[in-house]
């Protein structure tokens, strides 16, 4: 718990109502001088506290993304960055330059076929040569699906042939391409061939990223055992920096038992899946997609499964997240939580017909939005047609029913970078010529409500009430700013972290005095 004061610049310390003031003072890793220079200046003097002149810039409360995968943003930074790749062809040149790095599965991120050349998927085809010696995993940038090697779809086979989601070829041969049930168990044997050190490597790796661009708390996703021993670890070697609030996987859910919550590690709830995504086309809908006019999805659980992992979440006094993009898994949802409790979450809510709404805001969830899909998602209205198009991403429509509405970034699926998440909601692909915008405009966030929903909003959705704004009595968590985040929201550059009083990140190129 650090100590700090600033002085001589302007700082935002509430979105909702929007309030600002000139200077700031952390005691013991709380607020407690806000305004006042003068005397923000004798007391730091008295109690011998580092005083630093803000020189104009600007602060505002920390990031707080309310929905990411710590390990998976660790995984992405270490493994072979795929989201620039648009040709196939580009592979075999990406994992050669790469494969060595790896001892024993070549992992990598970011692939979306929509950009490639080729028009088509990829297959272990495009791939076998250059990759033969080690399994390989390519996650989508989804998170959904993946391309594999015909030594991933060996070991595949020894796991279970019946999983769902094993693309096959039309003589029943494994393409390579593998969704939701057959991902997530390669996945798993993925991660288990990694070490507790290894693991907290990767999870430091994240920690680093996320600090440099102003994220203080996140809520972390389909936490695993491996993963919460590595969390523990981290933090009992003082290591582990950022606000972490955990949601389990289900199946590990009676560890919250095991382990006494603290200021900065606290499991928060469990993390359920309703349906699949929009990119690999399992996002469970009510009608089928446009571009694939016999498929309406892909139910992950059924809602009585839902059910009764939420009802056993409730005794172990945990909230319920469930994942739910389609609006026929958003409909689960509501049944869900019409039966297991209000103040529960909705993870995305992507595609919502107007006579779900006042469904939603009676089960008074927190509705947890990534903005930054409408940007990746660009070719969302072949997926659902034009008709449908006015139900994708309603983010106004939310807010206007009441409903609290969180940003994240389901990272590393979107940039990490928060300033890309906040235009990506006051313009919704406006600059970047995204179709979508031409039918959803009036779903566009004020800039006001898209820093609200970043801070305040987010830290309720993270069962967090002591941070998301700079009030008397609330955690020291805040973010020095090169430019006014009100005039320029896309380029702009974090020059200092500081969490709980302590400075966590400084930029190599900020030059303010300490």
């Amino acid at each position: 718990m650090g100590s700090i004061a600033l002085v001589n610049g302007t700082i935002y310390t509430s979105f909702s109502p929007f309030r600002k003031s000139g200077g700031v003072l952390i005691y013991n890793g709380l607020y407690k001088i806000i305004g006042n220079n003068d005397k923000i200046i004798n007391f730091a003097k008295k109690e011998k506290i580092e005083i630093i002149d803000l020189k104009n810039k600007f602060v505002i409360p920390g990031f707080i993304d309310a929905h990411m995968h710590l390990d998976e943003l660790g995984e992405f930074i270490k493994g072979i960055n795929l989201k620039e790749i648009n040709s196939i062809n580009q592979l075999c040149n990406y994992i050669s330059r790469e494969k060595d790095k790896f001892k024993t599965w070549i992992f990598g991120h970011g692939w979306d076929q929509e950009k490639f050349i080729e028009k088509r998927w990829p297959n272990h085809h495009d791939i076998d040569n250059c990759s033969s010696d080690k399994p390989l995993f390519f996650s989508r940038i989804d998170l959904h699906s993946a391309l594999i090697n015909q030594n991933a779809i060996n070991i595949l086979k020894n796991i279970n042939q019946k999983l769902y989601g094993i693309e096959k070829f039309p003589d029943g041969s494994p393409t390579g391409i593998i969704k939701e049930e057959a991902f997530e168990e390669l996945r798993k044997v993925l991660r288990e061939s990694r070490n507790i050190d290894e693991q907290k490597e990767i999870l430091e790796l994240a920690q680093n990223e996320l600090l440099a661009n102003g994220v203080t708390s996140i809520g972390f996703m389909s936490v695993d055992e491996k993963t919460l021993t590595s969390l523990m670890e981290l933090m009992s070697e003082n290591k582990l920096k950022i606000r972490i609030s955990a949601y389990l996987k289900p199946e590990i859910m009676k560890k919250s038992r095991e382990i006494k919550n603290n200021d900065i590690l606290a499991i928060k709830g469990i993390k359920l899946f309703a349906d699949g995504s929009f990119g690999s086309r399992t996002a469970l809908l009510s009608y089928p997609y446009d571009d694939d006019p016999t498929n309406h999805g892909y139910e992950a659980m059924s809602k009585e499964d839902l059910l009764e992992n939420c009802m056993r979440a409730k005794e172990l006094n945990l909230k319920t997240a469930i994942h739910a993009i389609g609006d026929k898994g958003i409909d689960n949802v509501i049944w869900v939580y019409e039966r297991c409790g209000k103040r529960n979450r909705i993870e995305h809510a992507s595609l919502i017909r107007d006579d779900q709404f006042p469904k939603i805001a009676k089960i008074e969830p927190f509705v947890v939005v990534q903005p930054h899909f409408i940007i990746s998602d660009y070719w969302i209205i072949n997926r659902v047609g034009k008709e449908r198009s006015t139900w994708v991403y309603p983010f106004k429509t939310l807010i206007n029913y009441g409903i609290n509405v969180a940003f994240s970034t389901d990272s590393p699926v979107e940039p990490i970078n928060p300033f890309f998440t906040i235009d990506s909601a006051v313009n919704r692909g406006k600059n970047q010529n995204i179709e979508l915008f031409k039918y959803t405009q009036h779903e566009t966030f004020s800039i006001l409500e898209a820093y609200n929903a970043y801070t305040n909003n987010s830290s309720l959705a993270i069962d967090r009430n002591d941070i998301g704004k700079i009030e008397i009595g609330k955690k020291g968590d805040l973010i020095i700013l090169d430019k006014d985040p009100m005039e320029d929201y896309f380029y702009n550059k974090v020059l200092i972290t500081i969490i709980n009083g302590d400075i966590v990140y400084k930029s190599s190129d900020q030059d303010l005095i300490h």
